[in-house]
């Protein structure tokens, strides 16, 4: 019986021998009622004891520590583009010194939960920094196995095991011992194994029929691990057949959808996959802020950043083509577009342009600020070839699934500003929606990515990245928008500091990442 248990259940006896005393002598039913209610008590602190014990099982799990905020906005975007990591100044922890821009990371990684599967299948990760009653200690060992890449791998995920199913580092193997006393310091080291140690609860079978059945296991796995890790006949193979399952991991209802983003407040977008609990691939995407230009109808006819690169665009007419079937959307057929990019390695400043391709989607949000007259708003669009979903009007033929797109694009994004705990201001909405129509406008004008040299790709990316800026400001991501290039100080991402985490009811593995590479 746990101390909780022992001491909600002693309240509950007192109460209710409290109860029994205040009672006529003479009412002999009443008694009766007491007793009932005496073990109605009982059983009600029992059961609240033992669900208290059994959230607190995992000293790790996500409600002990500072999990980030998820963006939905950003679930249809991959980078088109990444950039050189290598460029990047790194920590004295393995951590890196951001600049705007795209990253992808493959970083060695370490199982934090025992008892599930290696592979996470369908399922994505939150992130946080871990901060329950063993975070600091595991933090210590990830940022400071960077630094001792002579220590063997599988040592360090030997001692994350011991640590997180309470085995003293005294009862662990020599070449174990030996790892910790390089990676934690003296008084870590004797905090881990003195009287304040973590000790895994021991729950009876009623409450962990109540575990949901991913909880279960793991639990299960964090006893055997308890015992086997102190055993000097055990081997790594062996504990790593507890720990981890083989296969992928089942999904839940409660699942991270697989390419869900967070934000970090120190102003980059970040998310994680794995290949295996040991292998795991990180994707950061630093917004940068872009100046938009408008024409007196509200077009954007300009997009310039911070470094000099810009694009423009010339429209064919003040009239849009809409369609009776979609009223609420209206497209701008383009006369030109630029691009204006800086070569970064010489200063040069270079030019990509295309003429007469391609519109521009204006949504029923701006058109009602737009000065077209409404004769125009509603005109209809006329068969070109209609065996391929293609209509024109007297200015361009356009593909009519193209407007269907961009009506679902726009509904799907006002569906969650709708949602949103914080409502944006209507400007920041229309600069969002307008900035999404304006860059895939341009990408179809250029033939899409797919018929785009080197750096035309990098300047998509650039347009995706100022609008994954403006998605900061529509989900409310943080008090104030990230800090600016101009600021001089760039973001920092430690990778010992942040952590993959499934939900609490996920069979998905929990990841410590390490600053060293694979």
């Amino acid at each position: 019986m746990t101390f909780i248990t022992r001491l909600i259940r002693s309240a509950a006896m007192l109460v209710a021998a409290t109860a029994i005393i205040a009672a006529p002598p003479a009412a002999a039913q009443i008694g009766g009622i007491v007793n009932q209610a005496k073990k109605r008590a009982e059983r009600e602190a029992r059961d609240a004891a033992e669900t208290a014990v059994a959230k607190a099982i995992f000293p790790l799990e996500q409600n002990s520590a500072d999990l980030r905020r998820m963006s939905f906005f950003m679930d249809r975007y991959t980078p088109l583009s990444y950039g050189d990591n290598s460029a990047l100044e790194r920590t004295s922890t393995g951590g890196y010194k951001l600049q705007p821009g795209s990253y992808k990371f493959h970083q060695q990684s370490y199982c934090l939960k025992a008892g599930s599967y290696g592979k996470p299948g369908g399922n994505g990760y939150m992130t946080g920094k871990l901060s329950g009653k063993l975070g600091p200690y595991l933090r210590t060992i990830l940022a400071n196995a960077y630094q001792h890449s002579d220590i063997p791998r599988n040592d360090i995920q030997w001692l994350i095991w011991g640590i997180i199913s309470g085995v003293n580092t005294t009862d662990m193997k020599p070449n174990v011992q030996r790892a910790a006393a390089e990676l934690l310091s003296p008084s870590q080291i004797a905090a881990l194994n003195g009287p304040d140690a973590f000790v895994p609860a021991q729950l009876s079978s009623r409450a962990m029929r109540k575990m949901p059945r991913a909880v279960r296991k793991s639990y299960e796995a964090h006893q055997r691990m308890r015992r086997a890790a102190a055993r000097p006949d055990v081997s790594f193979e062996d504990l790593e057949r507890i720990a981890v399952f083989d296969g992928v991991a089942p999904s839940t209802d409660n699942d991270v959808p697989k390419n869900r983003w967070s934000w970090h407040p120190d102003g980059y977008f970040i998310r994680f996959d794995s290949t295996g609990y040991s292998r795991s691939i990180t994707e950061i995407v630093v917004p940068e802020q872009a100046t938009i230009i408008r024409d007196a109808i509200g077009r954007i006819t300009e997009m310039r950043f911070a470094n000099g690169d810009s694009s423009i665009v010339t429209y064919a007419s003040d009239e849009p083509i809409t369609s009776r079937k979609f009223r609420n959307m209206a497209a701008f057929p383009i006369a030109r577009v630029e691009i204006h990019s800086r070569n970064p390695a010489t200063g040069e400043m270079r030019v990509a342009a295309v003429d007469d391709k391609g519109h521009i989607f204006l949504s029923e949000r701006s058109l009602r600020h737009a000065a077209i007259t409404p004769r125009f708003r509603t005109a209809s669009l006329i068969p070109a070839i209609p065996s391929m979903g293609l209509w024109q009007s007297p200015i361009r033929v356009i593909d009519l699934e193209a407007i269907r797109e961009a009506r679902e694009n726009a509904e799907y994004i006002q569906e969650r500003i709708d949602r949103a705990t914080r409502p944006p201001g209507p400007e920041d909405i229309d600069d969002f929606l307008d900035m999404g129509h304006y860059s895939d406008g341009i990408e179809a004008a250029f033939g899409g990515p797919a018929a785009g040299f080197e750096w035309l790709i990098d300047h998509y990316e650039r347009q995706n990245r100022a609008l994954a800026y403006a998605t900061v400001l529509i989900e409310g991501l943080g008090e104030d928008a990230p800090d600016e290039p101009s600021s001089g100080i760039p973001p920092m991402w430690d990778p010992s500091a942040e952590a993959a985490l499934p939900t609490s009811e996920s069979y998905a593995q929990m990841l410590g990442l390490s600053g060293s590479t694979y």
